[in-house]
């Protein structure tokens, strides 16, 4: 599952690559701002695609220019209710400080919210991650107080908020692309045989979008 939009490309996390994420994942600057901070072995990294390889998870190395800048993901609790949570970290030091994770975050929730049809998306920040907090903040993403701690702040998004608060967000990824279009699933692109495990147990709404060679 490949989506190109916005001068980005998104494509959903391939075993081959998860040791490049297992690299990045692993150092300082980011082992520091995430909940788990023990070094991951190579097996444990395994262990944990085989457990999002699946219909319930989307996780996506971020390229741009043909350089692959970090991983965003949305893994859903229940297609039923409509509830998903998400990520994003980006390795690449050029772009961190860009507009690079704004757009792929705009792609990511743009999926989740419109074209996957979930009407609540949940983060979870480290309380010492102020620049994390702010920047879900930007998007709308709102404090839920009663599920919050000392150590994290949830953090919940409804498809509502994020067009009132991110649409001057959104407005400058059109303008920067030079493209004004809404995501849609002509953006996406599926391989043509099916893989393995994935793409077989979606809602009918979702399944009539994806087909594969016979």
């Amino acid at each position: 599952m490949i989506i190109r939009k916005y001068g980005i490309t998104l494509e959903r996390l391939r075993e081959e690559d998860i040791e490049l994420v297992r690299h990045h994942r692993n150092s300082e600057l980011i082992r520091k701002r995430m909940f788990y901070q023990k070094l991951i072995t190579e097996e444990e990294q395994k262990r944990w695609f085989q457990s999002i390889n699946n219909d319930l998870n989307y996780y996506f190395i971020i390229h741009h220019k043909e350089k692959k800048i970090g991983l965003i993901h949305g893994t859903v609790d229940s297609f039923d209710k409509g509830i998903s949570r998400g990520g994003i970290f980006i390795w690449e030091p050029t772009a961190m400080q860009s507009h690079l994770p704004i757009v792929a975050s705009v792609c990511a929730t743009d999926l989740i919210f419109f074209l996957m049809k979930i009407k609540k998306s949940i983060a979870e920040v480290r309380t010492d991650n102020i620049i994390a907090l702010e920047y879900n903040q930007k998007f709308g993403y709102k404090i839920a107080e009663d599920l919050s701690d000392s150590e994290k702040y949830v953090l919940e998004l409804t498809p509502e908020n994020y067009l009132e608060t991110a649409k001057p967000i959104r407005d400058m990824v059109k303008k920067l692309s030079g493209d004004f279009s809404e995501l849609s699933w002509d953006d996406i692109e599926f391989p043509k045989k099916k893989p393995v495990g994935l793409y077989e147990n979606l809602p009918d709404y979702l399944a009539e979008h994806v087909s594969f060679e016979s």
